[in-house]
């Protein structure tokens, strides 16, 4: 099918599932279905407001401005609509909000600002942070791998406090590829987390040493789970795409990137750097086939401050 009559299903089907999965597919950047969505009352993915149009962010801005608004309003999907498009007109919009919260701020469980991560971004210190990168590449298991090709697993010599298993590399790679020249890494890396306990607690914190090794600097939780070296040392290598995808190449269960901006299954959720207090930005995620951890795993990263976030998320 074509655009239009994907268009047309959507409308259709009171659903953009399908036509979400086109755009990441084909890359494609086309105001023509948020139109089609808004004025169809389709909010589900969020993300088809993301490339939506000045007339159509006024249109929603204006109706959460109305002193009163119609009960059948769902002001959850107004603002997440809002937080895809995620520019100036927004920011300033969501931090009118917040410092003078409208009527309908009191049917919410928190303000517009929490909603803003979820279009990957953030309003810190007064001003618009961006949490993802825009340049996006996909991730796939290889079993003929390069040199450069990036590698999962590998036991550290640390030692984690709950289990007492090894901490492992959840991703070894290398910043001087010009692939990865936007992301501001010197050199080569290594993300360390615990294997048996990431389902456990809400971030694992590491400090990553360029052309070094790293530690885990901070845990709040775990399991008593022993997982041997034998089996963390099993190594899993990903090709990096030679090309960009889209940056919303990821869905919620399929598909590993570096980049872009993640698709979380749950509540967007970023970590505060630890060093810094910083809100971290988005880095690379892991589908539930390649974490192998029965869920989807999120890497934030700080390059400031050389720390590393995983987070994870399941149904």
């Amino acid at each position: 099918m074509n655009e239009q009559e994907l268009i047309n299903q959507m409308i259709q089907e009171d659903d953009a599932y399908t036509y979400v999965e086109y755009m990441r597919k084909e890359n494609l950047k086309s105001s023509e279905a948020a139109k089609a969505a808004f004025e169809h009352a389709i909010f589900r993915p969020s993300v088809i407001y993301k490339y939506a149009t000045n007339d159509i962010r006024d249109a929603i801005i204006n109706e959460l401005n109305k002193e009163e608004l119609d009960e059948t309003v769902n002001v959850n999907n107004l603002l997440m609509a809002l937080a895809q498009i995620g520019d100036d007109v927004v920011f300033e919009a969501f931090s009118k909000w917040e410092k003078q919260p409208p009527k309908w701020r009191e049917k919410l469980y928190v303000g517009p600002a929490e909603y803003a991560m979820e279009g990957g971004w953030c309003i810190e210190n007064g001003k618009k942070k961006m949490l993802t990168y825009n340049r996006c590449y996909s991730l796939h298991k290889t079993d003929n791998p390069a040199e450069a090709d990036i590698v999962k697993g590998g036991v550290s010599k640390q030692k984690c406090p709950y289990c007492e298993s090894s901490y492992s590399n959840l991703l070894v790679l290398d910043g001087k590829d010009e692939r990865l020249s936007d992301f501001g890494i010197k050199g080569k890396i290594k993300i360390k987390y615990c294997d048996s306990c990431v389902p456990y607690e809400p971030f694992t914190f590491s400090k990553y040493e360029v052309n070094g090794e790293g530690e885990v600097i901070h845990r709040t939780d775990g399991e008593d789970y022993y997982v041997e070296d034998e089996d963390l040392n099993e190594l899993t290598y990903f090709k990096l795409s030679k090309e960009p995808v889209s940056d919303i190449y990821c869905n919620e269960f399929e598909r590993s990137a570096i980049g872009g901006s993640p698709a979380f299954i749950n509540d967007a959720a970023y970590a505060d750097c630890p060093i810094c207090n910083k809100k971290m930005k988005h880095f690379a995620q892991l589908s539930d086939e390649d974490s192998g951890a029965g869920g989807t795993i999120y890497v934030q990263i700080c390059i400031d401050c050389e720390t590393a976030a995983v987070h994870y998320q399941q149904t």
